[in-house]
């Protein structure tokens, strides 16, 4: 296999059934659904699934992590963009 076999694209609105049931049977998690901005990504080998990618945007606000980082709320107002 060499590096330049390998295509990235982004999943198919007809294609994210196939994908979700890939996601189920192959990830510890299972499935998720879309959740705010996400977008799925294939990577191919000669016409093969071989890569399932996954990127979403950050929470802006998630109290637990909030907590846990230690981030208060003014200062989370302060750095807004």
């Amino acid at each position: 296999m060499r590096l330049e076999e390998i295509h990235v694209r982004r999943v198919q609105r007809s294609e994210e059934a196939r994908y979700q049931a890939l996601v189920q049977k192959h990830h510890y998690l299972g499935a998720l659904p879309k959740i705010g901005e996400t977008r799925w990504y294939v990577a191919t080998w000669h016409g093969q699934w071989v890569v399932l990618l996954s990127f979403s945007a950050a929470a802006w606000k998630c109290a637990v992590r909030d907590r846990w980082i230690g981030r208060q709320r003014s200062v989370h107002q302060r750095h807004a963009f």
